[in-house]
């Protein structure tokens, strides 16, 4: 059936098709402030965007930096190499930190040192210091060796101010390279592993440098032994007596004590094994925990010579190490590294 032989819709078709409304609801003006009102949506929303990632950037930046700090930590203490670098704290650039142990002016050999046996962090070792100068030119002058280290700024003195002496002349043979030399000796004992740059100073003006990279010690807590071999003690022991067993180095140092735990001072009674001038000063207990740099204050006080118990030297303290973990105690006498001890913290 076509459009034109469709019958006539009845009247209330053609009102239900009609607008209810007399006049147009959806004017030009109402979709004008519509899209006005999306628009402003729109610009509410940037901006709402832009907000969150201004508050979220300083966030995101931090914890960029704290993930870059890590890394460059555990860079640092993963590769050695590393080190060699950048400095921390110790002064100067980054060449002036190259190991070396001859020290050379206008490509002359000036000064050299040779540092005895293995030595380590923690141990005196002993150390040759050869300045290629007769002591005609030397001798009545003063000599200082000062040392800092690279990873925590530490400064030392390796060699109180001393007077040049004739005995100090080293001749050598006669295709020594030191011949008409004059050689310096120092205790070389350093508490901190890492790199070390020593300066020697001649009436207070400096003559040469040098720079070792100092490995660390043993970190093995220290072992016992019987300290009193006398025939009083093995009497004593015959008749059921505990013998006197003592924590340390064998001959050097070592403490009888209770076992250490963390924050709570104790008593010890520490045994020194030396020469009487060896044993004769002011003596210093400091401690370093292993994989740290921080040097700590443990104990001052003066020693003397006074044999007793098969030592060479005693005296008690009272000591307190902060925190659990493996720690090295080292005494210094007059400035001087004596000898120190390995123990575990609980």
């Amino acid at each position: 059936m076509n459009k034109e032989s469709k019958p006539d819709r009845p009247e209330w078709a053609r009102e239900l098709a009609a607008s209810p409304f007399r006049e147009p609801m959806f004017t030009e003006e109402m979709k004008a402030d519509i899209l006005n009102r999306r628009k402003s949506a729109d610009l509410q929303h940037s901006q709402g965007l832009a907000s969150s990632w201004r508050r979220r950037v300083p966030v995101l930046t931090a914890g960029i930096c704290a993930l870059l700090l890590l890394t460059a930590v555990w860079g640092w203490q993963a590769f050695p190499a590393l080190r060699q670098l950048v400095p921390l704290k110790g002064p100067g650039s980054a060449s002036e930190w190259t190991p070396h142990t001859l020290y050379t002016e206008n490509g002359e050999p000036k000064l050299q040192v040779f540092a005895g046996g293995d030595y380590a962090a923690g141990a005196p070792a002993g150390a040759a210091w050869f300045l290629m100068s007769p002591i005609e030119e030397l001798e009545g002058k003063h000599v200082r060796i000062t040392a800092v280290h690279r990873d925590s700024g530490t400064i030392l003195e390796e060699l109180a101010e001393t007077e040049i002496t004739a005995d100090m002349a080293y001749e050598g043979g006669p295709d020594s390279s030191f011949k008409d030399a004059t050689r310096i000796v120092s205790r070389f004992g350093l508490p901190l592993a890492g790199l070390w740059k020593f300066d020697l100073l001649i009436d207070g003006k400096k003559y040469g440098d040098i720079v070792f990279d100092v490995p660390d010690g043993s970190w093995a807590p220290s072992p016992s032994f019987v300290t009193d071999r006398s025939e009083e003690a093995k009497i004593a022991a015959s008749k059921g007596a505990s013998p006197r067993s003592v924590t340390g180095v064998e001959g050097r140092l070592a403490f009888l004590g209770m076992d250490f735990a963390a924050g709570k001072p104790n008593k010890y009674m520490w045994h020194f094994w030396g020469k009487d001038e060896e044993l004769t000063g002011d003596l210093t207990f400091t401690a370093v925990k292993q994989h740290s740099n921080e040097l700590i204050d443990v104990f001052q006080t003066e020693i003397r010579p006074s044999p007793m118990y098969g030592a060479d030297a005693m005296l008690p303290s009272m000591m307190m190490l902060p925190s659990p973990g493996l720690w090295r105690i080292m005494a210094s006498i007059d400035g001087q590294l004596f000898g120190s001890v390995v123990v575990e913290v609980r």
